[in-house]
């Protein structure tokens, strides 16, 4: 059996347009909405500051990773003389966490910045 190629073609268009379609349908069902920080509290900074020691951001991300499930995600950060804030999300949700730390990576303090209601 032969068949003529502008046939194969059409077949072969419709095949990675039915492709397409799975793709961006099951992309957007994945999506997942991420937790907002709670109302009233700090900023939540999503904006890295090119200040921030790799210690400092190192030594809060390994402590979330130790403190949570999920994975981290480093958003931001600040830079002050007093304490470094970095910003993270865990998880497919994306929780809002805030880490104060030394610049030098010491000291770091985890405060979960999302609702506590928050599903």
């Amino acid at each position: 059996m032969t068949y003529s190629k502008p046939a194969l073609a059409v077949v072969a268009l419709l095949a990675l347009a039915a492709c397409d379609e799975d793709m961006s349908g099951s992309s957007d069902m994945m999506a997942t909405p991420q937790m907002q920080p709670a109302p009233g509290g700090p900023p939540f900074i999503e904006t890295m500051d090119a200040s921030v020691s790799n210690a400092a951001v190192s030594a809060c991300r390994s402590a979330l990773e130790a403190t949570t499930t999920g994975g981290v995600t480093v958003v931001g950060s600040e830079f002050s003389q007093a304490n470094t804030a970095i910003y993270m999300r865990v998880g497919a949700n994306g929780a809002p966490w805030r880490c104060l730390v030394s610049a030098d990576g010491s000291n770091p303090s985890l405060e979960f910045q999302g609702s506590e209601g928050a599903a």
